[in-house]
């Protein structure tokens, strides 16, 4: 049986990180972007893949998530105002 291996491509961080960039000041000390949605439910996606056991790599470094603690540390260390200001988390699938 092959190994279940996903792969967050370069092209899908830069598309992620201009997400996550792309934010407007709604308080200040709070930002949000419409897109930042679209960037937590592909985030949680992700997730769920390490979830079911599938070894996620990150392309162009040596970063590889089996756990989902381990993503989860990667997305917040990258994406911290999510987390900080924002509803949605990838944490949280209500």
């Amino acid at each position: 049986m092959a190994e279940k291996e996903y792969v967050i491509t370069v092209e899908m961080l830069k598309e992620f990180d201009e997400m996550y960039e792309d934010a407007e000041d709604i308080t200040p000390t709070h930002k949000w972007h419409r897109d930042w949605d679209i960037l937590v439910e592909a985030l949680r996606g992700i997730r769920r893949q390490i979830q079911a056991g599938v070894t996620v790599k990150v392309e162009g470094t040596e970063t590889v998530f089996t756990e989902w603690w381990d993503f989860y540390e990667w997305c917040h260390a990258r994406y911290h105002k999510l987390e900080d200001g924002f509803d949605k988390w990838i944490g949280d699938d209500n």
